[in-house]
């Protein structure tokens, strides 16, 4: 299969699209391309995450497989949408001080229902990501509590 950046933003959408608490995140591909927000470039066969700010690049992944840059999207998106949600939802885990776990339970939340085996593996990171947040913390944190 031929990668194109027409296929690559169709496959972002169409994965995105429907998933409740994701409206108003920040999707790749949305923002200006020179303002920080990440965007898809197509070429040699691979598909490459770009990040340009003040038209310098800050940013470059590359990978052939169009399922690990749907992966990285798919992080960028619930996290953003993850910390505006823990904004307006802190305290909800009686005890717990850091912001971070609220984000990180939420997001683990919002993976699932994109993809299960990506929240799996993004759960997974978050001792090594983010020293300090204990699991049991993250997996305790009632992110589907009040909208």
């Amino acid at each position: 299969m031929t990668i194109t950046l027409e296929g690559v933003y169709a496959a972002v959408r169409g994965m995105l699209s429907g998933i409740e608490g994701l409206e108003g995140a920040d999707v790749v591909g949305d923002g200006l391309p020179d303002a920080g927000y990440p965007h898809a470039e197509v070429h040699d066969g691979a598909v490459h995450w770009v990040v340009r700010e003040r038209d310098k690049e800050v940013e470059r992944r590359t990978t052939g497989d169009l399922d690990e840059f749907l992966y990285w999207a798919a992080l960028h998106t619930t996290r953003d949408a993850a910390a505006r949600w823990e904004l307006g939802h802190r305290g909800l885990l009686p005890g717990c001080d850091d912001t971070r776990v609220g984000w990180l339970a939420r997001q683990v939340q919002l993976l699932k229902l994109v993809r299960p085996e990506w929240a799996e593996r993004f759960r997974a990171r978050i001792p090594r990501q983010c020293p300090g947040v204990r699991l049991e913390d993250v997996d305790a944190y009632p992110a589907g509590g009040r909208s």
